[in-house]
């Protein structure tokens, strides 16, 4: 009788890498923002975080949020495992949930542990980007109350970048941070640039942000980061794919 032909090591779809990429239910803007940028021979493989679509009238609702989304993060993480994902890319800002240095640290290590591959996450990102582009001087666009903003602006200024302007567009609830009009991103752009700025980087990654900083980097001549394609693009290159992308971006295209 004859025998099946062996499995390939590897999915049909994806010779190059499996990439895990890990967002909260709500989140309906990371999965396309980084489908946009995926490489020949590569798969994005989607788990979801069970989070609430809570109405934020604050920081203090805002923290709940956030709780909820760090307790659901390894569960999400264990429906992903079974596709073994070569890395991952997570949706979330897990350092700012956890306040950052050694706490968003010991998350990312027991993702790790968890899911058995190298994780990737926005805020570690962000700093690879600026380094790379060799910016130090920054203004800062987030969804986020006055809490989240300075959760934000803290870790950057803690890893020596200075932040010389803040706007926070205060989303009323975690689906309602996808609904922000392009119009009120490209005023906010506006809002924050300034010749002391280097460049203008968004975080908060429901925020439907890449095509804007597309645009935006093109018309003022300076980087503008958006997380997702940020985040992805740090994601690829640590797990060593240097493909170079045109209309990307200047990070995507030089680094």
């Amino acid at each position: 009788m004859d025998q099946p032909p062996p499995l390939s090591p590897r999915p049909g779809l994806a010779p190059r890498l499996l990439m895990g990429v890990v967002v909260p239910a709500t989140n309906v803007t990371t999965e396309a923002e980084m489908d946009d940028l995926r490489p020949a021979g590569t798969i994005n493989a989607t788990a979801r975080i069970a989070n609430p679509d809570a109405a934020v009238a604050g920081d203090a609702d805002a923290a709940v949020v956030r709780a909820a989304m760090v307790a659901g993060l390894m569960a999400a993480l264990d429906t992903l495992a079974p596709a073994r994902p070569d890395h991952v890319a997570i949706g979330v800002m897990v350092e700012n949930f956890v306040g950052g240095g050694a706490a968003g640290a010991a998350l990312l290590a027991e993702a790790e542990a968890r899911i058995g591959c190298p994780v990737t996450a926005p805020t570690g990102a962000t700093l690879a980007a600026l380094a790379a582009l060799g910016v130090r001087r920054i203004a800062l666009l987030t969804p986020f109350f006055p809490g989240g903003d300075a959760a934000a602006k803290a870790f950057l200024e803690d890893a020596g970048i200075e932040v010389v302007r803040v706007l926070g567009l205060r989303a009323p609830g975690p689906a309602a941070i996808a609904r922000v009009a392009p119009a009120r991103l490209r005023e906010a752009v506006r809002e924050l640039d300034g010749p002391e700025v280097e460049a203008i980087v968004q975080v908060g990654t429901n925020l439907p942000f890449a095509a804007v900083a597309r645009d935006a980097e093109a018309a003022l001549r300076k980087p503008v980061l958006a997380t997702n394609p940020v985040t992805y693009w740090h994601a690829l290159r640590r797990a060593g794919v240097a493909d170079r992308i045109a209309g990307a971006g200047r990070l995507f295209a030089a680094c």
